[in-house]
């Protein structure tokens, strides 16, 4: 892999300094090779996404079911923190869960799988790691709102603002560009007097169901997250559990984008 293609995916993934970060939007705005070398990585995420999707549909081997059914179970390990991993290890590890916990279901009387979560529990993924970072929050601060705006809006294809949710004493911090399901998402910051975090995160997708907005409240690995899908983009308002208001929060918000 190239230099530049290596600067490509850390961009992708939202790893790059203040500095390469604005290098390379500006390549991507001058340089016809490096946009295509950009597309050809977006498709190539893309692809990875869809043949890992494939191989869930596979049947288990029975003579992992066997082997499974005959390894001692080890004792349950304390719970750590949330680490950040590559995006290969974390579908690795989606991967072993998912034939485990199947294989399992099969041993131990068909015992149904966990709802899965979708982008949503990757937000709360995203969530648990930069809403405990302080000097590295945001990869744009709330100084250049045009700038967060303009860019956040190119990258998703859709129109972007900054809802104003003062009223809820949340201040805003500023934004940054996050990946989830092969999908870039948009992340703005906002902050309560006490420091907590509170985000509203979006992307393309949804229907362009007008003025309707249908809320959904549900809790992920510790967060409480309020989400709904309008004019083609899906939202959501996350934060810690138990934070009062945070459904009027949402409410808010949805009427400002």
């Amino acid at each position: 892999m190239t230099d530049i293609s290596l600067k490509l995916s850390a961009y992708l993934d939202g790893e790059l300094g203040p500095t390469e970060h604005a290098d390379i939007e500006t390549l991507l705005e001058n340089d016809p090779d490096v946009q295509r070398a950009f597309e050809a990585l977006m498709d190539a995420e893309a692809q990875a996404m869809s043949d890992f999707d494939a191989q869930l549909t596979l049947p288990v081997p029975l003579e992992l079911i066997r082997q499974i059914k005959d390894t001692p179970l080890a004792p349950k390990p304390i719970a750590k923190r949330p680490m950040v991993r590559p995006i290969w290890g974390l579908l690795a590890a989606s991967l072993v869960m998912l034939v485990l916990g199947g294989t399992g279901g099969f041993l131990l009387g068909m015992r149904s799988p966990e709802p899965t979560t979708g982008w949503l529990g990757e937000i709360a993924d995203y969530h648990a790691i930069y809403s405990e970072q302080e000097r590295h929050l945001v990869e744009v601060n709330a100084s250049e709102p045009e700038h967060i705006t303009a860019w956040l809006g190119k990258t998703l294809g859709m129109p972007v603002s900054i809802p104003d949710l003062s009223a809820f004493d949340l201040t805003f911090v500023g934004g940054r560009l996050l990946v989830a399901r092969a999908q870039p998402v948009a992340q703005l910051m906002y902050r309560l007097p006490d420091g907590t975090v509170v985000a509203l995160c979006f992307k393309r997708g949804g229907e362009a169901t007008g003025d309707a907005r249908s809320f959904e409240t549900q809790s992920i690995n510790g967060f409480d997250l309020v989400s709904w899908s309008t004019h083609g983009g899906d939202y959501v308002v996350i934060g810690p559990n138990g934070l009062p208001n945070l459904a009027e929060i949402a409410t808010q918000a949805s009427t400002s984008l």
